[in-house]
């Protein structure tokens, strides 16, 4: 029973930790990278870059070099002090008017503390959640691609003894982008409907949904090309509430970008601001963003680096 009870207790705190209801497996909706992040985490109408494996896969026919990129943040530093989270992508031009793309998750929840009936230690366990996903895109025409994620994830919340608190599961995202949206060669558009697939569960009888998400996303190119705007709304099914992103990029220089954006979630569990700095030479890039809210939000002081290169 207290083995249960401890399983029971990480489960609502990765529910607390993600500001979600029903679903389960949310980690998987951890927005991943420091460039989009700087710009509120709205990146399904951008999708330029090869974090499009994440965001919109239809966006990896954008691409027109190889590239990679390596994300790493402390996460959620003023709630714990031993969680991180890793995220690295790929995504190539392949083939006439089609890419390919990839990348892995890593969430590490740190370590936790195992005890019997009597509270005795036991011991000391480690939590964590990965996954591996495989992006497909292919141009419709020239102005419109359609994408597919196959993602493989796996969730290991608590191993003491002979009880193992473990599940594994798999899904699909399916995603579209268009330029020259309404005819604007100014403004894109991107569809996403994401992680579609079976409940997950941890051998206690009880199913948990997949944090299913449909998103709308577009963006904007301002003040000749130097300045775009992004908004994102993405609602999210099984919890039935609608996340919106907000966010603006400047560029300064051909290597220098500022950035600025905002999250807010209907049920109020979630809104923040961010600023962002990006450094591009010809072939490497570093972004970095901070997380700006209440004190008493645990998003709040919250940075990310991104390392990127393109060959």
């Amino acid at each position: 029973m207290k083995r249960k009870s401890t399983v029971l207790t990480l489960i609502l705190f990765s529910q607390f930790v993600f500001a979600q209801g029903t679903a389960g497996s949310l980690f998987l909706s951890v927005n991943p990278g420091a460039k989009s992040s700087g710009m509120g985490e709205a990146n399904i109408g951008i999708a330029n870059d090869s974090y499009a494996t994440y965001y919109n896969p239809a966006g990896l026919t954008n691409l027109s070099n190889k590239e990679f990129s390596f994300m790493h943040t402390s996460y959620l530093p003023n709630l714990v002090d031993d969680m991180s989270y890793d995220f690295l992508t790929f995504g190539m031009p392949f083939r006439e008017g089609s890419a390919i793309g990839g990348h892995f998750t890593y969430l590490n929840l740190g370590d936790q503390t195992s005890t019997d009936a009597n509270n005795t230690t036991l011991g000391t366990f480690s939590s964590y959640m990965y996954a591996f996903n495989l992006s497909y895109a292919q141009k419709i025409d020239e102005q419109s691609s359609w994408g597919l994620n196959g993602k493989y994830f796996f969730q290991e919340l608590a191993v003491t003894g002979d009880f193992d608190a473990s599940s594994s599961n798999f899904a699909i995202d399916i995603g579209y982008f268009r330029h020259n949206a309404f005819d604007n060669p100014d403004l894109k558009i991107g569809l996403v409907l994401t992680n579609i697939g079976p409940g997950v569960s941890f051998g206690d009888g009880e199913e948990d949904p997949l944090p299913t998400k449909f998103g709308l996303g577009s963006s904007l190119l301002l003040f000749e090309g130097k300045g775009i705007a992004a908004l994102d709304l993405n609602y999210e099914i099984n919890d039935k509430s609608m996340i919106t992103n907000l966010g603006f990029e400047y560029s300064v220089s051909d290597q220098i970008f500022l950035r600025a954006g905002l999250v807010s979630n209907s049920t109020g569990e979630v809104n923040y601001s961010s600023l962002g700095f990006g450094f591009n030479l010809e072939t490497i890039g570093f972004d970095l963003s901070y997380l700006l809210a209440d004190e008493f939000d645990p998003h709040s002081d919250m940075l990310k680096f991104s390392l990127s290169g393109s060959f």
